[in-house]
């Protein structure tokens, strides 16, 4: 019935497969979860109700708060009054330009202005230096309660700062708690910011949150004065360089110009240009004079001989006043002489004048024709000489010209940088007077839509809300001190726990008698003037598991009980136990095999020293007659007393014929051991008995001394049978909802006498 090996798989004792019970404990017991909490449920309700009473002290000492939020919307289009671009830009509009914005709000500049506006500076409510009421904290400050001298002694003598300094300091730490009741935000997917102050005046806290909006928007128009006024500056310093520059330039320019004699002459140019303009085309007449003159000459070079000649037709013949004269005059002596050869003869001497006239007039007209001629000549000369002074005077021109080109080269180079002084010089004079009338015109990147008022409810604390928080905070830091109480619990309570961390079967549970019920008498005694108690009935339910939980021929006779430390109650539960199976007409024979510390004398009033073990096993065998005889219950008792060397008294011979005789004449014997972790007599008589019964107090033993305890049984090949919780607070027990059977030892008590 009992296999004291447990396979690693198989656990006899259980008829489970351990892999299976591996695989269950995965699973989360709902309901233990739930009876974790019932056990515990004095904790959860103390720690509610301590922690709830707590804040609501808090709550009531904490002084109500008002909350003031002023809304402001970024400007996304500006009004243009002017067609001229500003010096300062409008802000963007994407999430880090929102957020620059909501920074300069809450920079220590702008709360600079905000103190010294609303002269908080002087408000003991920012000034911790001009409050002089102390905190319940700074009750808890040792030093508080401590002399000056001594204090200073321990944290030492403050540094001297100089009012300059300290005044420094004092505002810096107003702005820190300006700063720390201040919220600046922007609504999700808008363009505006919220502006919340805390303070527990509401009216001043709707006073700052305005002020602190309009020093932003007072800040801006500053900024952009600020910036067209330090353009401003810099276009008229920039100018008065420029002009500089310009006539630099110019002067450089008209210098260069006058040095290389680059005349211009109204919009027609260089004179240089027009010199060789106009030289160029007197060469060009001059060259055709000479050409036409030498045209003239070449027809008139062959005037020379008169009579192969025809200079009748001759232009220049024609047009000579004396070459007509003469020969208007030959013509008349022509005339004449027609008429006089019609009277007169060729020898006539008027014949012979009129001839010689003629002859006078034609060499006149030859002598006036070779005059025209040389005349001709000389015009073709004087047009010669002319080409080549032209010629000469426009070679020079060009050779002068050349100089005068890479000297314009330079000059241009120079007007280019001159023109470009003076655009850029004209472009800074237009955009200074844009600048200087923007100056008045300066418009807010921000405008107020809605301005703060002074809060009718506090916004801090939400006394409710906190509460209800607060009761829910609690519980579940009481359900976890639950769990955590649990899970340090180091005691066992129910059979199932032992089952499930040792592997033991439990044989029953034992509840502990209150002293109302004893009234004054002994528990063994309890036992017998109440056979039909739970008491009682709890020893019952520990034999019939051991007499019905296997096959007959394997029913114990000789049982053991032992325990892990003194006090657990293994003498009671062996004495009771073996009391009423005597009391029910078996023949039970109590051994107290506890010679360390022996108590069945004095519980039961036993006297006479052939009574105890030692004595009998001294004699030559044991006898009913040298057996304590309890007259109420019919058992047979042997007590123990001390002696020096237990463990060689149990390992001889004479231990092991009394365990035999006792056998014989017995139906039950029952053996009260010492603990197995005070010494190792339960060790040598294990081996000696049917059945060991392990005895645990309820929530008191630790569980690692009942492991090894248990161990220690098992690496000897005890026979262990179960396990029995002894002292159980069956109220206890029974608010902790375990269905084992101390639930019925307290709720079902019409089936018992108690």
């Amino acid at each position: 019935m009992y296999d004291q090996n447990y396979p690693d798989k198989v656990d006899p004792q259980l008829g489970m497969d351990r892999s299976q019970q591996d695989d269950d404990s995965d699973v989360i017991d709902i309901r233990a979860l739930f009876m974790v909490l019932m056990r515990r449920k004095w904790i959860i309700i103390n720690t509610t109700f301590f922690c709830s009473v707590l804040a609501l002290l808090v709550l009531f000492q904490l002084t109500p708060r008002y909350t003031a939020t002023a809304m402001m919307a970024l400007e996304t289009r500006q009004n243009q009054i002017v067609d001229v671009q500003a010096v300062m830009s409008g802000i963007g509009t994407d999430v880090a330009a929102i957020k620059t914005e909501i920074d300069v709000l809450s920079s220590r500049r702008l709360l600079g202005k905000t103190v010294d506006a609303l002269g908080l500076l002087k408000d003991p409510e920012f000034n911790g230096v001009l409050d002089t009421k102390k905190s319940l904290l700074s009750y808890l400050n040792p030093l508080t309660w401590l002399p000056d001298s001594w204090a200073r002694s321990i944290v030492g003598d403050a540094k001297t700062v100089s009012v300059d300094e300290q005044a420094a300091r004092e505002r810096s730490q107003v702005i820190d708690a300006v700063a720390a009741r201040l919220t600046v935000s922007n609504p999700a997917r808008s363009y505006s910011i919220s502006l919340a102050f805390e303070s527990p005046d509401p009216r001043k806290a709707a006073r700052v949150a305005n002020s602190l909006a309009d020093l932003y928007l007072t800040d801006q128009l500053e900024a952009k004065f600020e910036a067209t006024q330090r353009a401003n500056e810099w276009l008229n310093e920039r100018i008065f360089d420029l002009r500089e520059n310009v006539r630099s330039s110019e002067v450089a320019a008209q210098g260069f110009r006058e040095e290389n004699q680059l005349i211009r002459s109204g919009t027609a140019g260089l004179v240089s240009d027009q010199q060789l303009t106009q030289l160029n085309t007197r060469l060009i007449d001059a060259r055709t004079d000479l050409a036409r003159t030498e045209a003239r000459y070449s027809q008139l070079s062959d005037i020379v001989d008169p009579a192969v000649a025809d200079y009748e037709g001759l232009a220049e013949v024609l047009d000579s006043a004396l070459i007509q004269r003469l020969r208007e005059q030959q013509s008349e002596v022509l005339r004449s002489r027609a008429e006089l050869a019609t009277r007169y003869g060729p020898k006539h001497p008027r014949m012979i004048n009129v001839e010689a006239e003629l002859l006078d007039i034609e060499g006149n007209i030859r002598l006036e024709i070779r005059k025209v001629v040389n005349g001709i000549q000389s015009e073709v000369d004087v047009a010669k000489a002319r080409v080549r002074a032209l010629e000469a005077s426009l070679q020079q021109l060009k050779t002068e010209n050349v100089a005068v080109n890479r000297a314009q080269v330079q000059l241009r180079e120079l007007e280019r940088e001159a023109e470009a002084n003076r655009i850029l010089l004209e472009t800074f004079l237009a955009r200074f007077k844009e600048t200087t009338n923007q100056q008045d015109i300066q418009q807010a990147d921000a405008r107020i839509i809605s301005r703060a008022e002074a809060p009718l409810d506090a916004s801090f604390p939400k006394k409710k809300l906190i509460f209800i928080l607060v009761v829910f905070a609690a519980g579940g830091l009481g359900v976890g001190l639950a769990f955590l109480l649990e899970a340090l619990d180091n005691g066992y309570r129910t059979l199932d726990q032992i089952r499930a961390d040792l592997g033991l079967r439990g044989v029953g549970i034992i509840p502990m008698l209150e002293a109302s019920k004893l009234q004054g008498t002994s528990v063994e005694d309890y036992l017998l003037a109440k056979p039909s108690s739970s008491f009682a009935e709890a020893h019952r339910n520990v034999h019939a598991a051991l007499l019905y939980s296997g096959p007959r021929q394997n029913t114990p006779q000789v049982i053991m009980a032992t325990s892990s430390v003194p006090g657990e109650g293994k003498s009671t539960f062996s004495l009771c136990y073996a009391r009423l199976m005597a009391k029910s007409g078996l023949k039970v024979l109590l051994l107290e095999a506890d010679l360390r510390g022996p108590v069945v004398h004095a519980r039961l009033n036993i006297t006479g020293e052939q009574t105890n073990l030692v004595s009998v096993l001294e004699q030559t065998g044991p006898t009913t007659q040298q057996l304590y005889r309890d007259e109420a219950s019919n058992l047979h008792i042997l007590g123990g007393k001390g002696h020096p060397d237990p463990q060689k008294l149990f390992s001889s011979e004479k231990f092991a014929g009394l365990i035999s005789w006792a056998r014989d004449n017995y139906d039950l014997i029952v053996l009260d051991t010492p603990p197995v972790m005070a010494v190792s007599d339960s060790i040598v008589l294990s081996h000696l008995v049917d059945a060991v019964l392990y005895v645990v107090q309820w929530e008191t033993t630790p569980k690692k001394s009942v492991e090894s305890g248990i161990s220690q049984l098992r690496e000897a090949g005890a026979t262990i049978a179960g396990t029995v919780i002894t002292q159980v607070n069956i109220k206890r027990h029974q608010s902790y909802g375990y269905g084992d059977q101390g639930y019925y030892y307290g709720t079902k008590s019409g089936y018992y006498s108690n």
